[in-house]
């Protein structure tokens, strides 16, 4: 049901910014459009960059992290131990 909203919300969204584009001069909607291109070629442009960012990122935390975090022993670890008996 709340996606229906949502689409619903959305629609009438771009349709008030449509409406609100068509009402401006000429000049005014090439600045939009040059403007949204722009925006549109920086996001683009921007993802893959950030993306690799972030892996470098990962990686060198990885590199630091501890190696282990083990401190539970192999016997906790067994299925039989880990339940309750009762059922």
């Amino acid at each position: 049901m709340w996606e229906i909203i949502y689409t619903n919300m959305n629609i009438q969204l771009v349709n008030s910014l449509v409406e609100l584009v068509l009402n401006l001069s000429p000049e005014e909607q090439k600045l939009f459009q040059e403007k949204l291109s722009n925006k549109h070629l920086t996001l683009l442009t921007s993802k893959p960059q950030a993306s690799e960012k972030r892996l470098l990122l990962w990686q060198e935390w990885l590199d630091t992290a501890p190696k282990s975090y083990a401190n539970i022993s192999n016997e906790a670890l067994r299925r039989e131990n880990i339940y309750d008996e009762e059922v």
